[in-house]
């Protein structure tokens, strides 16, 4: 694609949203086309580093309509030569951050915030739980995995596709399971 229909792509995007709202670029980014959407990210105040590769799309949760929402994407922070695979999912009601070189495959989830509001007898016994995610430099987060509300993933450790990880990991460990386990250590040495 050329870069004048790439740019006229991209304007078009950013004159709907003006005149519709975020929710406009919310839809977009579930089929964008991919050379877009860092930029658009950017344009609506996500913070990417450079040399970070967002695959395709990306599922944008709760921007305007939680009550933590802050009606843009200033809660998504990636840092330098990441990458998001596609369909990753990030709840956005609080901060999700990825450090310089994670990967976070396809289909993970960023689970921001717990709500049970509408039960009465189950928001007494679960109140409304809302925190970051915090996922540090050179951690793989696995295919389908999911991150729950205010886990840190320590420096170079791996979640598991399809694990659930409810709780810090450490560093250099390797977690698998729902909910994830360490199974074991990466030793610096190895190759």
């Amino acid at each position: 694609m050329s870069r004048i229909l790439r740019f006229s792509e991209y304007v078009i995007v950013r004159i709907l949203a003006a005149i519709v709202g975020i929710s406009h670029v919310v839809r977009y980014l579930r089929n964008p086309n991919p050379l877009l959407t860092v930029k658009l990210l950017r344009a609506f105040g996500a913070k990417v580093g450079d040399r970070t590769t967002i695959k395709r799309s990306v599922l944008l949760d709760n921007v305007f309509e939680d009550e933590q929402s802050t009606g843009n994407f200033s809660n998504l922070k990636i840092g330098q030569n990441c990458y998001v695979g596609d369909d990753v999912y990030f709840d956005l009601a609080n901060e999700v951050q990825i450090q310089d070189n994670a990967v976070v495959s396809g289909r993970a989830s960023f689970i921001t915030h717990a709500d049970c509001n509408r039960s009465i007898l189950l928001a007494e016994k679960f109140p409304r739980k809302c925190q970051p995610i915090i996922v540090n430099c050179g951690a793989w987060i696995g295919f389908g995995a999911t991150i729950l509300p205010g886990v840190v993933v320590a420096r170079n450790s791996v979640v598991g596709a399809h694990s659930l990880q409810r709780e810090n990991t450490e560093e250099f460990g390797v977690y698998v399971g729902a909910p994830a386990t360490k199974v074991r250590e990466i030793s610096e040495r190895e190759s």
